[in-house]
């Protein structure tokens, strides 16, 4: 077992070493140019779709990792890490990882993302991200989002074709996302010695999720 696992740790440094450019942030003109024709008429300045993942992990030993690798969206210890993808479905952005406590918004503000953004750009996302708003807007960067129900009232008719559209366009993030956890070592549980190599095990992931076919076939 020893064995084995230097040989993984030694290959995956490798891998980590060898493929750092592999996760690129395109320039806005390669973005638009690969732009299926969906976003291209309903988004045309989508620059990237977030969505934040979860990865489950075995209980810490530590008080103070249990408290920031505690989830309570899964209740669960995991560690978190934010996905950018481009309109035609590339992963363009992963940030480092996170415990499992901190939130969607805390994540993406402490990334790195926004300062790649320009102004004039579109960011798309779930309901986790709405406090990114003013720090988007300060930038000239739009947040695109579903809409949000309102206390005891149903959506309108307008509201749920936005829903409907929104989600329709995000849900390939998700699907990447997918790619990304097809890979065993991420689906399962990640023991203590794992855990300090999660930034590198989610990049390689991701660098092969970007070697498969295209998510979206139309452009």
């Amino acid at each position: 077992r020893s064995s084995a696992s230097r040989i993984f740790y030694a290959t995956l440094d490798v891998l980590y070493v060898s493929t750092q450019g592999w996760i690129q942030w395109f320039s806005r003109d390669v973005v638009q140019a690969s732009m299926p024709s969906s976003f291209r008429l309903n988004y045309p300045t989508c620059r990237v779709i977030v969505d934040c993942s979860e990865v489950r992990i075995e209980k810490p030993g530590k008080v103070a990792d249990r408290v920031n690798c505690w989830s309570n969206y899964k209740s669960d210890f995991t560690l978190k890490f934010l996905i950018g993808i481009t309109p035609s479905g590339y992963i363009t952005f992963i940030s480092d990882v996170f415990g499992g406590r901190s939130s969607d918004t805390y994540i993406i503000a402490n990334s790195g993302l926004i300062n790649l953004l320009e102004p004039g750009d579109m960011v798309m996302a779930d309901k986790g991200f709405p406090h990114i708003k003013c720090d988007l807007e300060s930038k000239d960067v739009t947040l695109v989002m579903p809409p949000f129900a309102k206390a005891n009232q149903q959506f309108t008719e307008a509201e749920m074709k936005e829903t409907y559209k929104v989600a329709s366009h995000r849900i390939h993030v998700e699907r990447c996302i997918q790619r990304i956890k097809i890979f065993a070592i991420l689906s399962e549980r990640l023991t203590p010695e794992l855990r300090f190599h999660i930034d590198k095990i989610v990049h390689v992931c991701s660098t092969l999720a970007n070697l498969q076919g295209p998510v979206i076939k139309t452009v």
